[in-house]
């Protein structure tokens, strides 16, 4: 069952989410470097909310989702996350993306299967996933397996990285809000929700975010190659 709220959040995750890799894409090819803070703490937010809207809907899913379904979108996603490495590898001189959001999400729903089985407690749960960064942030390793985990080469730069700690945690507050509020897959409280073109806009936009994800870098790269005539840092263009 989809709820229109969910839909909803998911579409203004998926605008910031564009908005926010815009500014990169600025950042990179064009130099920009004003509110270099503000930019980075919305990056941040908007990540954060679209993990946590992901969590919130497995365990939606989870009601109605075999055990087939939960392997068929894990290799989905991690095969998707594995062309967008080849992609970034190839073309891109630096930056290439090994453990991306789309490879997260994919360990993320076969990881969360043992813990939908504890609903809200989730929300404690998630705690030493949060607590694991500080462990790790000071190891480093040459070994790319160890990406997940967070524990990188020196010196490592991406442009989409989503270890397993933190955002596992993330990710865990997500199932745990859904237990609170969507025990058994269903609404446990009355919701009116505004019905106006903007809202069914932004609804659609989240029912199409994987999408609109795989499309839309190659997009903003277009508008930039058309107004730079050339983007530094790009093979071949």
């Amino acid at each position: 069952m989809r709820y229109v709220e969910i839909d909803f959040f998911r579409g203004i995750a998926l605008i910031m989410m564009l908005i926010s890799n815009f500014v990169t894409d600025l950042q990179y090819f064009a130099g920009y470097d004003q509110y270099q803070m503000f930019w980075r703490m919305f990056a941040l937010l908007t990540a954060s909310m679209f993990v946590f809207i992901s969590g919130v809907s497995a365990w939606m899913s989870h009601f109605h989702a075999s055990m087939s379904k939960f392997l068929k979108r894990f290799f989905r996603l991690f095969g998707l996350g594995l062309a967008i490495t080849v992609f970034t590898k190839i073309f891109l001189e630096e930056g290439t993306i090994y453990f991306g959001v789309l490879h997260f999400l994919a360990i993320a729903g076969l990881l969360a299967i043992p813990f939908l089985k504890f609903g809200p407690y989730n929300l404690f749960l998630a705690i030493p996933f949060f607590a694991g960064k500080f462990l790790v942030e000071g190891l480093h390793s040459e070994n790319l397996l160890l990406l997940p985990l967070g524990i990188t080469p020196v010196p490592f730069f991406t442009f989409d990285y989503f270890p397993v700690f933190p955002w596992f945690g993330v990710f865990l507050l997500g199932v745990g809000t859904g237990a609170v509020f969507y025990p058994d897959g269903v609404r446990r409280f009355d919701f009116i929700f505004p019905e106006n073109p903007v809202s069914g806009m932004v609804s659609a936009l989240g029912r199409h975010t994987l999408e609109i994800y795989l499309i839309h870098q190659p997009v903003f790269a277009s508008l930039l190659l058309l107004y730079l005539g050339n983007l530094p840092g790009v093979k071949i263009l």
